[in-house]
């Protein structure tokens, strides 16, 4: 697949994008209305984290740090990850453009 290359379009309706991880707290803690309960959530999952890298589940802990999550609804159950969302999208476009379980 080339860079700049983009899927389907038949593919593109069923693409959803969303934070996860970090981000995902990083933005219930900023778009909070309750700063409080946000602020002990956020410390929360930062200790959580650190509890991980300290019992060395480094799997666990890398998967914190997706950033945004790129799944296609019907396509496989890969999906593609990044810090923003056009890199989520291509990655995911990079996964199901060159699965070989794919017959077209």
């Amino acid at each position: 697949m080339k860079p700049n290359e983009a899927l389907d379009e038949t593919l593109l309706a069923d693409i959803e994008i969303y934070p996860v991880g970090l981000l995902a707290d990083w933005q219930h803690f900023v778009h909070a209305i309750d700063r409080k309960a946000a602020r002990r959530a956020l410390r929360a999952a930062l200790r959580r984290e650190w509890d991980r890298i300290k019992a060395r589940k480094w799997r666990a802990a890398k998967s914190y740090f997706n950033g945004y999550l790129a799944e296609h609804a019907y396509a496989g159950s890969r999906c593609g990850t990044g810090w923003t969302r056009g890199r989520a999208y291509r990655d995911l476009a990079r996964h199901l453009n060159s699965d070989p379980r794919d017959n077209t």
